[in-house]
């Protein structure tokens, strides 16, 4: 979302358009967000990057809104019987915001595993639900492959908030050496928080644009050999992708600590982690594994 700067006239103590005892004065005003922007859950409940059986359809959007313009991109399950299937939607869907409110969110026709529509009308207010519907078309081959071909239906959205806090979990690392294995207990403190500028991967740029998919943060560990903390950087980049939390911290040892995780339901207090990867530095490679169950929210 852009900043623009606003005129204003400040003098005794108010703002008032004339005043004789007063002067004009250029402030920059952040237009108020608007009330489709941020996390809403479309189809519930919250998706998983986990085994879930027999639960339908579960899809989560992340909307940036820019004038009239708006993008989403997000996570979803769908399944029946015992098969499950998980997809994304990280290639932009696009739309715009009719003069009434409504609109249409239409991701890309050439996207790998599918194609996905939606049509509703943006709410009053950013902690109001609104209503709407949508098309899913599975083109790509799946793992498992989906139960449905397409899927149609109408929705009510739920709204949570921004990623923001501290989580802590516990969990081991497992290293392999001179055949064998050695298991140590680690302790994981994240700071997370989603929201900020944009800022071009190739020259480091940033765009006036604010963006709800964009996530930063920090990592502290205790007990690892490898490395102790860690910081998001531009490249790789973090998100947050409808429930999905992706934080790629650069370790202090020169790794990089890739932590993908769903959130488990509105409140956010817990993040389904289980194997964090890591590339590089000393603990890169497949002699160390890293399991980590979850993250749970501490403030």
């Amino acid at each position: 979302m852009k900043t623009r700067p606003w005129l204003t006239y400040v003098a005794c103590g108010v703002v008032l358009p004339l005043c004789g005892c007063g002067a004009w004065v250029v402030s920059p005003v952040t237009p108020a967000a608007s009330p489709l922007a941020g996390n809403w859950l479309i189809v519930g409940p919250m998706p998983t990057n986990g085994l879930v059986v027999g639960t339908g359809l579960r899809l989560a959007l992340t909307f940036d809104v820019n004038g009239s313009n708006i993008t989403a991109v997000g996570f979803g399950n769908d399944s029946c019987g015992n098969a499950e299937s998980s997809f994304g939607f990280g290639s932009l869907a696009t739309g715009t915001i009719a003069a009434d409110g409504s609109f249409t969110l239409q991701s890309p026709a050439n996207f790998p595993e599918g194609t996905l529509s939606i049509q509703g009308t943006v709410p009053k207010a950013s902690d109001t639900s609104w209503t709407g519907g949508y098309t899913i078309s599975f083109d790509g081959p799946l793992v498992p492959s989906t139960c449905d071909k397409s899927l149609t239906g109408t929705f009510t959205a739920t709204p949570f908030p921004p990623v923001s806090g501290v989580y802590v979990g516990t969990g081991s690392t497992e290293t392999f050496a001179n055949g064998k294995s050695t298991t140590t207990p680690v302790t994981f403190e994240v700071s997370l928080q989603q929201g900020g500028m944009l800022t071009n991967p190739v020259n480091g740029a940033t765009s006036p644009l604010f963006s709800n998919l964009v996530l930063t943060g920090s990592i502290r560990v205790q007990g690892s050999p490898c490395f102790s903390s860690g910081a998001t950087a531009v490249t790789p980049a973090s998100s947050v992708e409808g429930n999905m939390v992706h934080a790629a911290f650069l370790m202090d040892d020169g790794s990089t600590l890739n932590l993908l995780g769903s959130l488990t339901d509105i409140t956010e207090g817990h993040i389904a982690t289980n194997l964090p990867l890591v590339t590089g530095g000393k603990c890169g490679g497949i002699t160390t594994v890293i399991q980590l169950p979850g993250l749970d929210r501490q403030s």
